[in-house]
């Protein structure tokens, strides 16, 4: 730009100047010559200020306080890890200068505390849902976690253990390993991992301490096909710089990091920064490119937008008072420009290369992340990571079936586990250290068919028992050796020590792995125990097909008021369990005679997240299919067909027509009695028919025309008062309507039934036409206009009732008529 006046803009740069520092500082030089060869109209242009941070938190702090104080630069771009940022920020925010970092990667470090701090690189806690995601696609229920012991590891812990539980995941034990760590601590802490059972590891450290583990883990046997290792983005974003020999000590291990997207532009700038690094130092060890230097080149980008965006035209401090006594933490002012430009910095957004460049609370919003594997010389892709749609094989947005959230291992591509071996491991196996599981046992003086201890003269025991028989079983159907050993529950008079729930307990605090016997799980149980059995379920599907539950008490209150007894087997949860619900000691009546009872239900129980837990339900259901069931049936409980007969018991009731007696009598009642009064009021209303004096008319001749009046249609009813109704809205009925019955002598021929045509009921018709004219469209025309007068000035009701009046004459003297042509 020709003859317009530059505003340069100083930017601080402070970063450790080693082999990683120089890159990113490389990658922001060439990011501010691309940017402004393609911007020359741009106003202003970014100055850096490079200070080495000399690899700690002093020297971090140093170089940004001579940045503030001598030369009162705009904005910081910087430190390079989390542990140096915080100081950084705590001064940006005081000078109102915005610190922006493109490697420090701690959740502990927060925008929405710090208004003037900006993270242009993702957050470690953006890739825990993925690593969740991979552990629940091959059933792993334990992981532990080795972090580098410093803010850096620390910040993803409360973020990854909380993801974890919310999928009941557990996490038994947190390695924290020191990044200044000797060999020998590091080899201490492998070996105190292999004393325990869980196989799933989850490294977040950065890469050099990542070498030395991987290398010692290897060996150690550790890169075994018993061992799953995942490693965060912490060590994926780095494994080009890693040496060769550590990346073939890591084959089988999954990782997590970012997914950039390949572009010209991208392969054009790792083609620049090679030729420039050898131009630099053509003898000297350069870092390769790798993603940091790529936030690194958008951070500049964005930094050069915003301070254009920000209108800068007088980049400087305004001084503050400071006293004399003041130390160099506050002798520095405070930036006029600052809140501008993080104002405009923070509503920067482009297409940076290494993916979209949009920042929300100070925070660059994650991109999917990419699974891989490592095999060999490096790592191969297996698959990706979407917020939105989990674990899939392609990043493909235009799927129909958008919305579905995945954690299925089908959608990862095939995958070499430790040891070149084809198939996942299990996530944990018995401890190195030969311990055997404790396996507590109920001690009880009866009903020791289930669990039977025999104590010996030297005080060791032999335990026996049903429930003993079938956990034995169940272990030997497991796919691996468990050694375990049978622990009684009990004091040293050989007593129980406490009753079921304490034995439970026990279980949850550790001081057994497991217990065998006949233990029910109820609901304050239930918090620290898992129950894995098969479990017999009846229904009762109908109160008309399912007759035979017939129990004697159907409620309990019924018993705790008649003071009945309950029998409750001797030891049992069962005992406070009623008398929770009301019923007092007297009541209660103990028993130990497996005699007494109709059933029972053994279980296995561990505790609540046991890895052993799903692999031992699926033996127990092995087991229960085996022919040796019947065999240790036999054994422990005798002949189970000696079962007595429910029919016997509860006598079977099935319905028949006694079952709907009731209801068929009140129905045949109110028949009859309808019935009845409707032939009372049929004989009085045509009582004049059975009196009439005629000798010539005979009870006979009466009772057909009863039979005849019986069956005439009741023109009175509802029914029929109803059709007139409908008939007169066509204009049908108004025809039927207007005869005068009045003006022509009736015979039995003066009826006819209605026209084809029409829906009228049957309608008196004259003798001769000439005594009426009758036209069917609806008007009636008489030779007598006085006679037509009259009709029209009658209202519609009075010749409904006028013609239904004159319907029941003629019926009367039809009925009359017929009646004498008889004789």
């Amino acid at each position: 730009m020709v003859g317009a006046q530059i505003i340069p803009v100083r930017v601080g740069v402070v970063l450790d100047m080693d082999g990683h520092g120089e890159m990113a500082l490389t990658c922001i030089s060439m990011a501010l010559k691309d940017f402004y060869a393609t911007h020359d109209h741009y106003k202003t242009r970014l100055v850096l200020a490079n200070r080495d941070s000399k690899g700690d938190v002093v020297g971090a702090a140093a170089a940004a306080l001579d940045l503030l104080k001598n030369v009162e630069v705009q904005a910081i771009i910087g430190p390079t890890f989390s542990e140096q940022a915080n100081f950084l920020i705590a001064l940006g925010h005081k000078a109102q200068v915005p610190i922006i970092t493109f490697s420090a990667t701690s959740p502990s470090l927060s925008s929405l505390r710090n208004p003037y701090f900006i993270r242009a690189t993702l957050n470690d806690s953006s890739q825990v849902d993925a690593i969740v995601a991979i552990t629940q696609a091959f059933g792993w229920r334990e992981v532990v976690p080795i972090y580098e012991d410093n803010e850096f590891g620390e910040g993803i812990l409360p973020f990854l253990t909380d993801a974890l539980e919310l999928v009941n995941i557990r996490v038994p034990y947190r390695s924290a390993i020191s990044p200044l760590a000797t060999d020998d601590q590091i080899v201490a802490e492998l070996y105190k991992l292999m004393t325990k059972q869980t196989r799933v590891f989850v490294v977040h450290t950065l890469s050099p301490l990542a070498s030395r583990l991987f290398t010692k883990a290897k060996q150690l046997g550790m890169m075994s096909r018993e061992y799953a290792w995942i490693i965060t983005n912490g060590v994926t974003n780095e494994l080009s710089s890693m040496d060769r020999f550590v990346i073939e000590s890591m084959v089988g291990v999954i990782g997590v990091k970012p997914y950039v997207p390949k572009t010209k532009e991208l392969d054009e700038l790792a083609s620049q920064y090679r030729k420039m690094v050898q131009k630099n130092s053509p003898k000297a060890f350069t870092q390769n490119f790798d993603i940091f230097g790529l936030w690194a080149y958008d951070s500049a980008i964005a930094l050069a937008m915003a301070a254009e965006k920000a209108i800068i035209r007088n980049p400087t401090y305004r001084g503050t008072n400071i006293s004399r006594n003041a130390t160099d933490l506050e002798a520095f002012g405070v930036s006029e420009t600052g809140p501008k430009l993080i104002q405009a910095l923070s509503t920067t957004t482009f297409k940076g290369l290494a993916g979209d460049f949009e920042l929300v609370n100070g925070q660059l919003q994650a991109p999917p992340f990419q699974i891989v594997n490592m095999f060999g010389p490096g790592d191969r892709g297996i698959g990706y990571w979407t917020k939105k749609n989990g674990i899939v094989r392609e990043l493909n947005f235009t799927s129909a079936d958008t919305n579905t959230y995945s954690t299925s291992k089908s959608n990862l591509g095939s995958i070499i586990w430790p040891d070149n071996a084809s198939f996942p491991p299990k996530g944990w196996v018995i401890p190195t250290n030969g311990k055997k599981l404790r396996v507590a046992v109920p001690v009880k003086h009866g009903f020791d068919e289930f669990v039977r201890v025999i104590w010996k003269s030297d005080n060791s025991t032999n335990v026996e028992g049903y429930c003993i028989d079938i956990f034995d079983a169940v272990m030997a159907a497991l796919p691996y050796h468990v050694p375990y050993e049978y622990v009684p529950f009990a004091t040293l008079d050989h007593n129980m020590a406490g009753d079921y729930n304490a034995l439970a307990y026990q279980v949850h605090l550790g001081e057994y792995d497991a217990v065998a016997g006949d233990v029910t799980i109820i609901a304050n149980r239930s918090q620290y125990r898992r129950l894995h059995s098969a479990l017999h379920r009846v229904c009762l599907a109908s109160m008309l097909t399912v007759q035979k539950l017939q129990p004697k008490v159907r409620d309990a209150n019924q018993l705790i008021k008649n003071k009945d007894y309950v029998g409750y087997m001797n030891g049992s949860f069962v005992f406070g369990f009623l008398k929770n619900m009301g019923f007092e000691e007297s009541q209660l009546k103990a028993y130990d005679s497996p005699e007494q009872l109709d059933e029972f239900l053994s279980k296995g129980v561990f505790p609540l997240g046991s890895p052993l837990a799903p692999d031992v339900s699926r033996a127990i259901l092995n087991v229960t299919e085996d022919p040796k069931m019947v065999r240790i049936d036999s054994q422990w409980l005798g002949d189970m067909t000696r079962c007595p007969d429910p029919d016997t018991l509860y006598p079977f009731k099935s319905l028949g027509l006694a079952s709907f007696l009731g209801l068929f009598l009140i129905v045949g009642i109110a028949g009859i009695v309808a019935f009845i009064i409707y032939v009372i009021r049929f004989l009085h209303e045509n009582w004049s028919v059975i009196e009439r004096p005629d000798p010539e008319f005979t009870m006979w001749s009466k009772i057909a025309e009863l039979l005849q009046k019986f069956d005439n249609k009741d023109l009175r009813s509802h029914t029929f008062k109803k059709h007139k109704l409908s008939e007169r809205d066509d204009g049908c009925c108004c025809d039927c309507m207007q005869s005068n019955h009045e003006n022509y002598q009736q015979s039995p021929s003066s009826f006819s039934l209605a026209s084809p045509r029409t829906n009228c009921p049957p309608s008196p018709i004259p003798s001769s036409p000439s005594e009426h004219n009758i036209d069917f469209q609806g008007d009636q025309r008489s030779s007598s206009e006085n006679a037509t007068t009259r009709q029209q000035d009658k209202s519609p009701n009075m010749i409904n009732l006028e013609i239904e009046s004159a319907n029941l004459n003629t019926d009367e003297q039809i009925n009359s008529r017929s009646t004498h042509g008889i004789h």
